[in-house]
Protein backbone atom coordinates (compact mmCIF):
# COMPACT_ATOMS: atom_id res chain seq x y z
CA UNK A 1 0.00 0.00 0.00
CA UNK A 2 1.32 3.44 -0.94
CA UNK A 3 0.22 6.55 0.94
CA UNK A 4 0.63 9.93 -0.72
CA UNK A 5 0.24 13.10 1.37
CA UNK A 6 0.08 16.59 -0.03
CA UNK A 7 0.18 19.48 2.44
CA UNK A 8 -1.61 22.68 1.55
CA UNK A 9 -1.53 26.07 3.19
CA UNK A 10 -5.28 26.20 2.94
CA UNK A 11 -6.93 25.74 6.30
CA UNK A 12 -4.01 26.99 8.35
CA UNK A 13 -1.39 25.24 10.46
CA UNK A 14 -3.81 23.08 12.47
CA UNK A 15 -5.15 21.42 9.32
CA UNK A 16 -1.58 20.88 8.12
CA UNK A 17 -0.64 19.24 11.41
CA UNK A 18 -3.71 17.02 11.25
CA UNK A 19 -2.81 15.92 7.73
CA UNK A 20 0.76 15.19 8.83
CA UNK A 21 -0.54 13.09 11.75
CA UNK A 22 -2.68 11.02 9.39
CA UNK A 23 0.29 10.57 7.08
CA UNK A 24 2.59 9.37 9.85
CA UNK A 25 -0.12 7.02 11.15
CA UNK A 26 -0.77 5.67 7.66
CA UNK A 27 2.93 5.19 7.01
CA UNK A 28 3.27 3.20 10.24
CA UNK A 29 0.29 1.06 9.29
CA UNK A 30 1.68 0.57 5.81
CA UNK A 31 5.02 -0.71 7.10
CA UNK A 32 5.16 -4.42 6.24
CA UNK A 33 4.62 -6.58 9.32
CA UNK A 34 7.50 -8.72 8.06
CA UNK A 35 9.88 -5.90 8.93
CA UNK A 36 8.94 -6.42 12.56
CA UNK A 37 10.88 -9.69 12.67
CA UNK A 38 14.12 -8.36 11.21
CA UNK A 39 16.88 -8.65 13.83
CA UNK A 40 14.52 -10.20 16.38
CA UNK A 41 14.95 -13.37 18.44
CA UNK A 42 11.84 -15.53 18.30
CA UNK A 43 11.11 -18.15 20.95
CA UNK A 44 9.75 -21.56 19.93
CA UNK A 45 8.69 -23.07 23.24
CA UNK A 46 7.84 -26.62 24.25
CA UNK A 47 6.14 -27.76 27.42
CA UNK A 48 8.30 -30.84 27.99
CA UNK A 49 11.95 -31.20 29.09
CA UNK A 50 14.77 -31.93 26.62
CA UNK A 51 15.27 -35.38 25.07
CA UNK A 52 11.65 -36.41 24.50
CA UNK A 53 9.71 -36.59 21.25
CA UNK A 54 8.08 -33.18 21.63
CA UNK A 55 11.46 -31.58 22.24
CA UNK A 56 12.93 -33.35 19.21
CA UNK A 57 10.17 -32.13 16.89
CA UNK A 58 10.33 -28.60 18.28
CA UNK A 59 14.08 -28.32 17.77
CA UNK A 60 13.86 -29.68 14.24
CA UNK A 61 11.23 -27.11 13.23
CA UNK A 62 13.03 -24.27 14.99
CA UNK A 63 16.22 -25.11 13.15
CA UNK A 64 14.67 -24.20 9.77
CA UNK A 65 11.70 -21.95 10.48
CA UNK A 66 13.68 -18.71 10.82
CA UNK A 67 14.56 -18.63 7.14
CA UNK A 68 10.88 -18.76 6.21
CA UNK A 69 9.86 -15.82 8.42
CA UNK A 70 10.41 -12.58 6.47
CA UNK A 71 13.24 -10.72 8.13
CA UNK A 72 14.92 -14.02 9.05
CA UNK A 73 14.82 -13.73 12.85
CA UNK A 74 16.82 -16.04 15.09
CA UNK A 75 14.63 -18.85 16.42
CA UNK A 76 15.57 -20.34 19.78
CA UNK A 77 13.99 -23.23 21.70
CA UNK A 78 12.81 -22.79 25.28
CA UNK A 79 11.83 -25.82 27.39
CA UNK A 80 9.14 -25.01 29.99
CA UNK A 81 8.11 -28.37 31.48
CA UNK A 82 5.41 -28.96 34.03
CA UNK A 83 2.03 -30.73 34.42
CA UNK A 84 2.25 -32.45 31.02
CA UNK A 85 2.66 -29.06 29.26
CA UNK A 86 -0.29 -27.42 31.05
CA UNK A 87 2.10 -24.91 32.63
CA UNK A 88 3.25 -23.89 29.17
CA UNK A 89 -0.30 -23.68 27.83
CA UNK A 90 -1.13 -21.26 30.67
CA UNK A 91 2.06 -19.32 30.00
CA UNK A 92 1.02 -18.55 26.41
CA UNK A 93 -2.02 -16.36 27.23
CA UNK A 94 -0.94 -15.20 30.69
CA UNK A 95 2.74 -14.31 30.28
CA UNK A 96 4.03 -14.63 26.71
CA UNK A 97 4.40 -11.42 24.68
CA UNK A 98 1.45 -10.81 22.38
CA UNK A 99 3.59 -9.46 19.54
CA UNK A 100 4.23 -12.69 17.62
CA UNK A 101 7.69 -13.40 19.04
CA UNK A 102 6.65 -16.43 21.10
CA UNK A 103 4.78 -19.58 20.16
CA UNK A 104 5.20 -23.24 20.96
CA UNK A 105 4.21 -26.87 21.21
CA UNK A 106 2.11 -28.65 23.84
CA UNK A 107 0.62 -32.07 24.53
CA UNK A 108 -2.63 -32.46 22.60
CA UNK A 109 -3.99 -34.65 25.42
CA UNK A 110 -4.95 -31.42 27.14
CA UNK A 111 -7.50 -30.63 24.42
CA UNK A 112 -10.00 -33.31 25.42
CA UNK A 113 -9.10 -32.80 29.07
CA UNK A 114 -10.14 -29.14 28.86
CA UNK A 115 -13.67 -30.27 27.97
CA UNK A 116 -13.84 -33.21 30.36
CA UNK A 117 -12.38 -31.43 33.38
CA UNK A 118 -12.40 -27.66 32.82
CA UNK A 119 -11.58 -26.99 36.47
CA UNK A 120 -8.30 -28.85 36.14
CA UNK A 121 -7.49 -27.64 32.63
CA UNK A 122 -8.89 -24.15 32.69
CA UNK A 123 -8.35 -23.16 29.06
CA UNK A 124 -10.47 -22.97 25.95
CA UNK A 125 -8.32 -24.05 23.02
CA UNK A 126 -10.50 -22.07 20.65
CA UNK A 127 -8.97 -18.98 22.25
CA UNK A 128 -5.47 -19.35 20.81
CA UNK A 129 -3.80 -18.39 17.57
CA UNK A 130 -3.31 -21.78 15.93
CA UNK A 131 -0.09 -21.96 13.92
CA UNK A 132 -0.42 -25.59 12.86
CA UNK A 133 0.67 -29.11 13.72
CA UNK A 134 3.72 -31.01 12.51
CA UNK A 135 1.96 -34.34 12.09
CA UNK A 136 -0.97 -36.57 12.87
CA UNK A 137 -0.44 -39.22 15.49
CA UNK A 138 -1.16 -42.82 16.37
CA UNK A 139 -1.40 -43.49 20.07
CA UNK A 140 -0.18 -46.87 21.33
CA UNK A 141 0.32 -48.76 24.56
CA UNK A 142 3.51 -50.81 24.84
CA UNK A 143 4.73 -53.37 27.36
CA UNK A 144 8.32 -54.45 27.96
CA UNK A 145 8.92 -57.80 26.29
CA UNK A 146 9.73 -59.64 29.54
CA UNK A 147 6.05 -59.37 30.50
CA UNK A 148 5.27 -61.63 27.54
CA UNK A 149 1.94 -59.97 26.78
CA UNK A 150 1.20 -58.97 23.18
CA UNK A 151 -2.48 -57.97 23.07
CA UNK A 152 -5.34 -56.61 25.14
CA UNK A 153 -6.86 -60.09 25.15
CA UNK A 154 -3.74 -61.54 26.72
CA UNK A 155 -3.69 -58.74 29.31
CA UNK A 156 -7.30 -59.49 30.26
CA UNK A 157 -6.47 -63.17 30.77
CA UNK A 158 -3.28 -62.43 32.74
CA UNK A 159 -3.56 -63.31 36.43
CA UNK A 160 -1.29 -60.55 37.73
CA UNK A 161 -1.29 -56.74 37.57
CA UNK A 162 -0.06 -54.75 34.58
CA UNK A 163 1.47 -51.43 35.71
CA UNK A 164 1.35 -48.56 33.19
CA UNK A 165 3.54 -45.50 33.81
CA UNK A 166 2.53 -41.96 32.90
CA UNK A 167 3.44 -38.31 33.34
CA UNK A 168 0.15 -37.13 34.88
CA UNK A 169 -3.57 -37.15 34.22
CA UNK A 170 -3.05 -34.15 31.95
CA UNK A 171 -0.81 -36.04 29.54
CA UNK A 172 -1.91 -37.53 26.25
CA UNK A 173 -0.71 -40.93 27.43
CA UNK A 174 -3.28 -40.91 30.23
CA UNK A 175 -6.15 -41.02 27.76
CA UNK A 176 -4.69 -44.13 26.15
CA UNK A 177 -3.91 -45.85 29.44
CA UNK A 178 -7.38 -45.04 30.80
CA UNK A 179 -8.98 -46.64 27.74
CA UNK A 180 -6.69 -49.67 28.18
CA UNK A 181 -7.70 -49.84 31.85
CA UNK A 182 -11.38 -49.86 30.87
CA UNK A 183 -10.67 -52.76 28.51
CA UNK A 184 -9.16 -54.75 31.39
CA UNK A 185 -10.19 -53.01 34.62
CA UNK A 186 -9.28 -55.81 37.01
CA UNK A 187 -5.54 -55.77 36.47
CA UNK A 188 -4.40 -52.64 34.59
CA UNK A 189 -3.04 -50.10 37.10
CA UNK A 190 -1.60 -46.62 36.49
CA UNK A 191 1.24 -44.77 38.22
CA UNK A 192 2.25 -41.17 37.49
CA UNK A 193 5.16 -38.83 38.03
CA UNK A 194 7.53 -39.72 35.19
CA UNK A 195 8.90 -36.79 33.18
CA UNK A 196 8.78 -38.27 29.69
CA UNK A 197 8.70 -41.48 27.66
CA UNK A 198 12.42 -42.18 28.10
CA UNK A 199 12.34 -42.46 31.91
CA UNK A 200 9.25 -44.66 31.68
CA UNK A 201 10.90 -47.08 29.28
CA UNK A 202 13.97 -47.26 31.50
CA UNK A 203 11.68 -47.95 34.45
CA UNK A 204 10.03 -50.74 32.44
CA UNK A 205 13.42 -52.24 31.64
CA UNK A 206 14.22 -52.25 35.38
CA UNK A 207 10.91 -53.93 36.14
CA UNK A 208 9.61 -50.95 38.09
CA UNK A 209 6.60 -50.73 35.76
CA UNK A 210 5.47 -52.89 32.85
CA UNK A 211 5.05 -50.30 30.11
CA UNK A 212 3.53 -47.02 29.05
CA UNK A 213 1.15 -45.44 26.59
CA UNK A 214 2.55 -42.89 24.18
CA UNK A 215 2.57 -41.96 20.51
CA UNK A 216 4.07 -44.27 17.93
CA UNK A 217 6.18 -41.59 16.25
CA UNK A 218 8.04 -40.96 19.52
CA UNK A 219 9.05 -44.60 19.65
CA UNK A 220 10.11 -44.65 16.00
CA UNK A 221 12.08 -41.42 16.39
CA UNK A 222 13.62 -41.88 19.81
CA UNK A 223 13.77 -45.64 20.37
CA UNK A 224 13.96 -47.44 17.01
CA UNK A 225 16.43 -49.93 18.47
CA UNK A 226 13.90 -51.08 21.07
CA UNK A 227 11.36 -51.70 18.33
CA UNK A 228 13.89 -53.42 16.07
CA UNK A 229 15.08 -55.69 18.89
CA UNK A 230 11.46 -56.39 19.87
CA UNK A 231 12.00 -55.14 23.39
CA UNK A 232 8.57 -53.51 23.22
CA UNK A 233 5.26 -55.19 22.47
CA UNK A 234 2.61 -52.87 21.06
CA UNK A 235 -0.62 -54.19 22.55
CA UNK A 236 -3.17 -51.69 21.18
CA UNK A 237 -3.28 -48.69 18.84
CA UNK A 238 -5.68 -45.76 18.93
CA UNK A 239 -6.87 -45.09 15.40
CA UNK A 240 -9.77 -45.96 13.14
CA UNK A 241 -7.46 -47.92 10.81
CA UNK A 242 -4.31 -49.88 11.56
CA UNK A 243 -0.99 -48.13 11.07
CA UNK A 244 1.04 -49.58 8.15
CA UNK A 245 3.77 -50.64 10.60
CA UNK A 246 1.29 -52.18 13.03
CA UNK A 247 -0.96 -54.35 10.91
CA UNK A 248 -0.75 -57.11 13.53
CA UNK A 249 -2.04 -54.87 16.35
CA UNK A 250 -5.75 -54.34 17.01
CA UNK A 251 -7.17 -50.84 17.21
CA UNK A 252 -9.22 -49.65 20.17
CA UNK A 253 -12.20 -49.39 17.81
CA UNK A 254 -11.93 -53.10 17.03
CA UNK A 255 -11.88 -53.95 20.72
CA UNK A 256 -14.67 -51.55 21.75
CA UNK A 257 -17.72 -53.39 23.07
CA UNK A 258 -20.42 -50.99 21.89
CA UNK A 259 -21.14 -48.10 19.54
CA UNK A 260 -21.14 -45.76 22.53
CA UNK A 261 -17.61 -46.83 23.43
CA UNK A 262 -16.55 -46.22 19.84
CA UNK A 263 -18.02 -42.70 20.00
CA UNK A 264 -16.15 -42.02 23.22
CA UNK A 265 -12.89 -43.33 21.83
CA UNK A 266 -13.48 -41.13 18.78
CA UNK A 267 -13.95 -38.06 20.97
CA UNK A 268 -10.95 -38.83 23.16
CA UNK A 269 -8.62 -39.46 20.24
CA UNK A 270 -9.87 -36.79 17.81
CA UNK A 271 -6.96 -34.56 18.80
CA UNK A 272 -4.56 -37.13 17.31
CA UNK A 273 -5.09 -35.23 14.07
CA UNK A 274 -3.04 -32.53 15.84
CA UNK A 275 -0.13 -34.69 16.85
CA UNK A 276 2.42 -31.92 17.49
CA UNK A 277 0.29 -28.78 17.89
CA UNK A 278 1.78 -25.27 17.84
CA UNK A 279 -0.06 -22.29 19.32
CA UNK A 280 0.54 -18.60 19.97
CA UNK A 281 -1.34 -16.00 22.04
CA UNK A 282 -4.72 -15.14 20.55
CA UNK A 283 -3.94 -11.43 20.81
CA UNK A 284 -1.03 -11.35 18.37
CA UNK A 285 -1.64 -9.09 15.35
CA UNK A 286 -3.55 -10.90 12.61
CA UNK A 287 -0.91 -10.20 9.96
CA UNK A 288 1.85 -11.69 12.12
CA UNK A 289 -0.28 -14.74 12.81
CA UNK A 290 -0.55 -15.27 9.06
CA UNK A 291 3.20 -14.77 8.67
CA UNK A 292 3.84 -17.46 11.28
CA UNK A 293 1.31 -19.81 9.72
CA UNK A 294 2.85 -19.44 6.27
CA UNK A 295 6.37 -19.80 7.66
CA UNK A 296 5.37 -22.93 9.57
CA UNK A 297 3.88 -24.64 6.52
CA UNK A 298 6.82 -23.54 4.36
CA UNK A 299 9.13 -25.15 6.91
CA UNK A 300 7.15 -28.38 6.77
CA UNK A 301 7.75 -28.46 2.99
CA UNK A 302 11.38 -27.31 3.10
CA UNK A 303 13.57 -29.95 1.36
CA UNK A 304 16.38 -29.45 3.89
CA UNK A 305 13.98 -29.87 6.79
CA UNK A 306 12.37 -32.95 5.23
CA UNK A 307 15.79 -34.53 4.63
CA UNK A 308 16.68 -33.87 8.27
CA UNK A 309 13.34 -35.30 9.42
CA UNK A 310 13.74 -38.42 7.31
CA UNK A 311 17.21 -39.04 8.69
CA UNK A 312 15.86 -38.62 12.22
CA UNK A 313 12.92 -40.93 11.40
CA UNK A 314 10.43 -38.18 12.17
CA UNK A 315 6.90 -38.50 10.85
CA UNK A 316 5.89 -35.26 9.09
CA UNK A 317 2.26 -34.87 8.05
CA UNK A 318 1.46 -31.20 8.69
CA UNK A 319 -1.86 -29.54 9.45
CA UNK A 320 -2.25 -25.82 8.72
CA UNK A 321 -3.47 -23.29 11.25
CA UNK A 322 -6.93 -22.83 9.72
CA UNK A 323 -7.53 -26.59 9.57
CA UNK A 324 -6.33 -26.91 13.16
CA UNK A 325 -8.93 -24.35 14.22
CA UNK A 326 -11.66 -26.40 12.53
CA UNK A 327 -10.56 -29.59 14.31
CA UNK A 328 -10.64 -27.77 17.65
CA UNK A 329 -14.14 -26.48 16.90
CA UNK A 330 -15.33 -30.01 16.09
CA UNK A 331 -13.91 -31.38 19.34
CA UNK A 332 -15.55 -28.56 21.31
CA UNK A 333 -18.89 -29.46 19.71
CA UNK A 334 -18.79 -33.11 20.83
CA UNK A 335 -22.19 -34.52 21.92
CA UNK A 336 -22.86 -34.30 25.66
CA UNK A 337 -23.52 -38.03 25.95
CA UNK A 338 -20.08 -38.83 24.51
CA UNK A 339 -18.43 -36.37 26.88
CA UNK A 340 -20.30 -37.74 29.90
CA UNK A 341 -19.34 -41.33 29.09
CA UNK A 342 -15.75 -40.26 28.51
CA UNK A 343 -15.68 -38.75 32.00
CA UNK A 344 -16.64 -42.08 33.50
CA UNK A 345 -13.97 -43.81 31.43
CA UNK A 346 -11.27 -41.43 32.64
CA UNK A 347 -12.43 -41.22 36.25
Amino acid sequence: MTISCVLSRRGGPFIALAIMAVCWSGAAMAQPAAEFYRGKTVQFGVGYPPSGGFDTYTRAAARYMGKHIPGNPTVVVANMPGASTYNYVRYIPDVAPKDGTQFGMFDRGLIAKSILDPKMVNVDFRNFAWIGSMNREFGVCVLWETKGLKSVGEIAQFSGDVIIGGTSKNGGGYVYSAILQRMSPKNVKQVFGYGATGPMLRAAERGEIDGTCTIYSSLVTQYPDLLAKKKLNVVVQYADVRHPDLQHVQTAYEIARSDNEKKVIGFLTAAEALGRPVIAPAAIPADRKEILRRAFMATMKDPEFLAFAEKAKMDIDPVGGEDAEKIIAQIAAAPKEAVDLARTMLD
